[in-house]
């Protein structure tokens, strides 16, 4: 049983009918004219300025600091070149190396002057500059560190040398930057070599705190909603000024940016917001500056709350004159279509009296003529037109086909000596009730429950002729049956499709017909799995469908053609057929008619 789906055509239905709403309002299209001459220009004015001042905004954001950022790098290399010059002159003394060289016992009174003379030298350097976390030296031979922190002055012993400072000791000094140290410090380690034979017999080390570089940061800190990092060549970060801050940018997946860079200085556009950078001491080093993208709009604030007040104003105001000019300018136009309503219902008693002399008061003078006029004309041209309908629809009532006839009445003839006689009966019964309603009705209309019941006898036919070849599904919304519909709308679209979808259809044979209302519509589709109408073909007879201005064809079967003008004859040019079909896939017809219920006199 085929299944139709309704959807896509009601949606249809109601789009077309908003559209002619609103189309059809001379009112709404004044006011819309204006609204739009006014706000668009505006809009587009108002999206220029905002972007405008959002540009100028980051290319002074971006010169500045660009700027700053140069001043910090270099600030961040000499900081840096300043701690190993405090290891540098700790080297410059004669004692250290013959202090740190001697191997006797520690109870003599020779070790117990070196050591006084080595804490001597830790604290002379420790407390000359304040930003040391700890100063220590240490002993190759033996085996011992000697470091002063400002918790204590301590000595011990390391047998392994594996995760210290001194693991690497070479000729050239080593830098630790590491973001693992809680106290946010870096570290530099020097070799002591001894000048007789060249060898290393210890080294010295310094942990300095990384606030050394405050002042700079705060330089950098131009804007409150800014972050400044240090960050090692890994992209760690080895120095967090703000430590409850959580960075915003994964430097993890920057860095290689910034390590691939060919300039030192640069700023990367990140989602996150503008990333600026610099390389600095050798290029272990990275400044990072991070500068959300939410000040930039903070920045165009401002203009943008100016020009929300502009344009709510202005939207208001042409609000306001749209509706005082649409009504000055509709309103005579709204009374003349109210008259023209009135004259469509048959009132041709309207006259509009006038004294306006531009082109609407021309207008309604010309209609008051108009509709006298049409007052001394519509007796005769009304009962002719009705003359007309009468003897086009006379025709259509006999124009039965005459090789339906002929095969029913050859169908019964062979079911009187094959069969039994109830299904000739049958038969026949349903032939006689097909004549009775097309000779025996009065009038035009029909209520759609008879006209379905028509289709019935004439399907059950076709259904004993073919020996059940046929599968019928009939579908009635209910509370549909009692409107009206022309007589023989449904039956001539049936017919068709047995005469030219099912007769070189192979196979099954499929046919529905479905009722439904459709807001104030009624719709009747008849849908056939028939061998389908090929385009060209469907091309012109949708054209000959259109063009109403053709007679009624009153020669062979009541076509499609007939059935659609009979319906625009009857309820207007709005109403009518719709067809659609493919080669092989089956055609379907959507009758539309208005919901009118049948008065029974």
């Amino acid at each position: 049983m085929l299944k139709i789906t309704r959807l896509p055509i009601r949606i249809r239905n109601f789009q077309q009918k908003i559209l002619r709403k609103l189309a059809g309002n001379i009112r709404y299209k004044l006011m819309f004219l204006l609204l739009s001459v006014m706000i668009v220009p505006l809009l587009i004015l108002i999206i220029f300025s905002i972007n405008v001042s959002q540009r100028n905004y980051e290319k002074e954001i971006i010169s500045s600091n660009e700027s700053r950022i140069v001043l910090a790098g270099k600030y961040v290399d000499e900081k840096l070149k300043e701690s190993d010059k405090i290891l540098f002159s700790s080297l410059l003394d004669e004692k250290l190396i013959p202090s740190i060289s001697q191997t006797s016992d520690e109870t003599t009174p020779l070790n117990f002057s070196t050591l006084n003379y080595i804490k001597d030298k830790l604290y002379s350097i420790y407390y000359r500059n304040e930003n040391l976390d700890r100063f220590s030296i240490y002993s190759k031979e033996k085996g011992t560190v000697y470091s002063l922190t400002a918790e204590d002055f301590k000595v011990s012993k390391i047998a392994n040398l594996s995760g210290t400072n001194w693991a690497k000791l070479g000729v050239n000094p080593h830098y630790i930057f590491d973001s693992k140290n809680s106290k946010q410090s870096f570290s530099l380690t020097r070799s002591i070599i001894r000048f007789e034979d060249r060898k290393i017999v210890g080294g010295v080390s310094i942990d300095v705190n990384w606030n050394v570089v405050d002042n700079v940061i705060e330089m950098l800190e131009s804007e409150k909603e800014s972050s400044v990092y240090l960050l090692n060549n890994r992209g760690q970060i080895i120095y967090n000024p703000n430590h409850t801050k959580t960075p915003s940018v994964d430097f993890q997946k920057i860095i290689k940016q910034i390590n691939n860079s060919k300039k030192d200085v640069y700023y990367l556009n990140d989602k996150s917001g503008y990333i600026f950078f610099q390389k600095a001491f050798n290029q272990k080093v990275v400044i990072v500056k991070v500068i959300p993208k939410t000040l930039i709009m903070n920045g165009v604030t401002k203009t943008l709350i100016y020009a929300i007040i502009i344009g709510v104003f202005s939207i208001i105001l042409t609000i306001f004159l749209s509706i005082i000019i649409s009504l000055r300018t509709t309103k005579p136009i709204i009374h003349l279509v109210d008259a023209m309503q009135k004259v469509e219902e048959n009132n041709f008693d309207v006259r509009i009296e006038t004294e306006r002399s531009d082109e609407i008061g021309l207008l309604e003078k010309r209609f008051t003529s108009m509709v006298y006029q049409i007052n001394e004309l519509i007796e005769k041209e009304y009962k002719s037109e009705i003359a007309t309908k009468e003897a086009q629809f006379k025709a259509l009532q006999a124009q039965i086909n005459p090789h339906f006839l002929y095969n029913t009445l050859q169908l019964v003839g062979g079911m009187a000596v094959a069969h039994n006689a109830e299904r000739i009966y049958r038969v026949i019964s349903a032939l006689s009730d097909m004549f009775r309603y097309i000779t025996g009705k009065q009038g035009d209309m029909v209520k759609i429950e008879d006209e379905i019941e028509h289709i019935k006898n004439y399907l059950y036919i076709q259904n004993q002729r073919f020996d059940g070849k046929i599968e019928t599904d009939i579908y009635i919304e209910e509370g549909t049956e009692r409107y009206e519909i022309p007589m023989l709308t449904i039956q001539p679209l049936v017919e068709n499709a047995f005469n030219h979808g099912f007769e070189q259809k192979v196979g099954l044979w499929k046919l529905t017909v479905e009722v439904q209302k459709v807001f104030d519509d009624i719709e009747i589709t008849i849908t056939d799995n028939g061998v389908g109408i090929p385009e060209e073909k469907l091309r012109t007879l949708i054209s000959q469908i259109n063009d109403i201005s053709q007679p009624l064809n009153t020669k062979g079967s009541i076509g499609i053609k007939n059935v659609a003008a009979r319906i625009g004859l009857y309820f207007g040019k709005e109403y009518g057929l719709d067809i659609s079909s493919g080669v092989d896939h089956g055609t379907q017809i959507v009758i539309t008619i208005p919901a009118r219920m049948l008065l029974e006199v």
